[in-house]
């Protein structure tokens, strides 16, 4: 099969995503590829997906809420330091 190379630059928030959707022991570009060929209605290489089923707008979703959490609860830590600090005054 004859291929050809594609040169192209993603936004940090593609990156991310694509990250997200990496399977173990494959690189950014292994994953864009395939999953631009899956997109495409193309088959990839059945030995390389993953076993079970995962819903990944999920899977990233949930991510994104953790992340959100842990910033959500440093930056209340840092308004009750600001609190204490004020009311110290």
């Amino acid at each position: 099969m004859v291929s050809k190379q594609f040169s192209f630059r993603l936004p940090d928030e593609a990156v991310a995503v694509l990250e997200a959707l990496q399977i173990e022991g494959e690189t950014l570009n292994q994953t864009a590829q395939r999953r631009m060929i899956e997109c495409l209605g193309l088959s990839t290489d059945t030995s390389r997906k993953l076993s079970t089923p995962v819903d990944m707008k999920s899977l990233v979703k949930q991510e994104v809420e953790a992340s959100l959490a842990e910033v959500r609860s440093q930056l209340e830590a840092q308004l009750e330091e600001l609190r204490g600090k004020l009311k110290a005054r």
